[in-house]
């Protein structure tokens, strides 16, 4: 059974995030695992009472968070709630691996929240530590639900993690759901996307190639165009995403199109 996991501060946003799970959770038929964290401030002396009181009152406002989603819950599986201390992206990285987690449902305020998410110090620590596919919604699309058009932007090295390729698979299997590749071929490159891209097979539709210097601008404009649902990429280092997101402004202007964005981690044995 799929596990999704759902970080919340109890912020609308996070709140349209989980909505966003669980109406995924029902298609996929999936178990939801809602949680948060807390920091114990450093007070001497009363260290022992006032984390049992904070955990106390996390807890307490996560379990009515998911009284109040509950009637959304269409498969009759529980949701399970789960409060974790310490440093956000460490605590829940933690949890989410060691407790065979498919997916980690995130919410942000909008695209330019969503740079900060994937530049911000706390969301760039998941990309990097979580061997888990992150799927990040802004609250934008609230008011702009999307198609069940999937489009994966990838580089000629394709998708080589298991745990990605299962989900991708989940999905292009939900019903009227199709997830087109999409490559730009810049100039000079010699490897090109086939057809027959290996474990891609039974997952993928289409594959798109258009030729250009700037990889986020085709992406943006695809996704503006062409009416997409999600935006799939790999979090692969040395790749021109890493670039975008390190040296490049133009990263927001990719995520302006207010998609849910779906981070794939790069498989851990051909990072280098």
């Amino acid at each position: 059974m799929l596990r999704i996991l759902c970080p919340t501060d109890f912020s609308n946003n996070s709140r349209f995030a989980a909505e966003y799970a669980i109406e995924l959770g029902n298609e996929l038929v999936a178990k939801l695992i809602f949680i948060s964290s807390y920091k114990v401030p450093r007070v001497p002396g009363a260290l022992r009472s006032l984390d049992d009181k904070i955990y106390e009152a996390v807890e307490e406002d996560l379990q009515y968070f998911i009284k109040k989603l509950h009637p959304l819950i269409k498969t009759g599986i529980e949701p399970e709630a789960k409060v974790v201390a310490g440093n956000t992206s460490d605590s829940i990285i933690s949890f989410a691996n060691e407790n065979e987690i498919d997916l980690i449902v995130m919410g942000t305020k909008g695209s330019s929240s969503i740079m900060h998410m994937i530049l911000g110090s706390v969301t760039i620590k998941f990309i990097e530590k979580s061997k888990i596919p992150i799927l990040a919604i802004p609250y934008s699309s609230k008011f702009e639900l999307h198609s069940n058009k999937i489009l994966l932007a990838l580089d000629s090295k394709g998708i080589n993690n298991t745990k990605s390729l299962d989900l991708l698979s989940k999905l292009h299997g939900l019903p009227g759901c199709s997830i087109d590749v999409f490559h730009v071929i810049i100039p000079g490159e010699k490897v090109r996307l086939s057809s027959n891209s290996g474990m891609l097979n039974d997952i993928v539709d289409n594959i798109i190639e258009v030729d250009g210097i700037d990889p986020v601008k085709e992406i943006k404009n695809f996704v503006d165009k062409n009416d997409i649902g999600m935006l799939a990429m790999v979090g692969r280092k040395h790749s021109f995403l890493e670039r975008a997101f390190v040296e490049s402004n133009t990263i927001s202007e990719l995520f302006s199109s207010n998609v849910p964005v779906l981070v794939l981690p790069e498989s851990r044995d051909n990072l280098v």
